[in-house]
């Protein structure tokens, strides 16, 4: 099982940063700059809807429900997704990639860490397919790392891939990565614009950063006896990226 180091907002936040899109903007088109697209409100409620199917027909399976929250997280909090060119043998489609880079600074100083998370989704009305490659890394002393680089289901947990296609009724199939290699890197400060639909508090901030990260993953088989699939990125790609800083007793 890969590691996931995930932090869910809470409900309401999610609430309101889906009200704060939704009555700012009335279109249900999204708003496209280039290969970077904003979801509109209406595109974030299917989005939305079709999380908490997948979810309620998954009801034992967490880390599911943890991805499906963060990626509508990123998206609600004003982050932009970026069309990117896949190679892939689970769609044919170009994905929609956001990135969350989460920081952890502890009072002490010490053992300060972050984790880095790429999601790639097909089509945000009529999802179908979603593939994440995560990272964490750790710092004995010093400010949390910067960047992580390694080897998937090498024991050491430091990088990790998973693949998902979502079937009739939210049925999902399910590929654990066990081979390949990943690399994320991102800056190496929080001076980014602060995201547009987030309210800091005292214990986390979040900045709008890129992250830089390639990866070739590969799973020999999947849930319910699916066959192999693989994901590659397989130069460095710019992915924008939500940034949580936070801070610690």
């Amino acid at each position: 099982m890969p590691l996931h180091v995930r932090v869910r907002f809470g409900f309401c936040l999610t609430l309101v940063a889906a009200s704060a899109l939704a009555c700012g903007h009335d279109s249900t088109a999204p708003v496209v700059t280039g290969d970077d697209i904003t979801l509109s409100a209406a595109q974030l409620g299917s989005l939305d809807s079709t999380g908490g199917v997948i979810v309620a027909a998954n009801p034992g399976n967490p880390n599911l429900k943890s991805l499906v929250d963060s990626t509508f997280d990123v998206l609600t909090a004003g982050i932009q997704a970026r069309r990117l060119d896949i190679t892939t043998n689970l769609t044919t489609s170009s994905l929609l990639f956001v990135g969350i880079h989460r920081v952890y600074t502890h009072a002490n100083g010490t053992n300060n860490f972050a984790t880095w998370t790429a999601i790639g989704i097909d089509d945000p009305a009529h999802l179908t397919t979603l593939v994440e490659a995560n990272g964490f890394n750790i710092s004995g002393s010093g400010a949390a790392p910067s960047s992580v680089s390694g080897t998937i289901a090498d024991g050491s947990g430091g990088v990790n891939a998973l693949f998902l296609q979502v079937g009739t009724g939210g049925s999902v199939t399910e590929w654990i990565a066990n081979g390949g290699t990943a690399s994320f890197a991102s800056d190496s400060s929080a001076t980014g614009a602060a995201c547009p639909n987030f309210t800091p508090t005292a214990i986390v901030t979040c900045t709008i950063e890129t992250m830089h990260v390639h990866f070739s993953a590969t799973a020999s088989s999947g849930s319910g006896g699916a066959g192999a699939r693989q994901a590659s990125l397989p130069a460095d790609v710019d992915v924008p990226t939500m940034r949580l800083n936070y801070r610690t007793p």
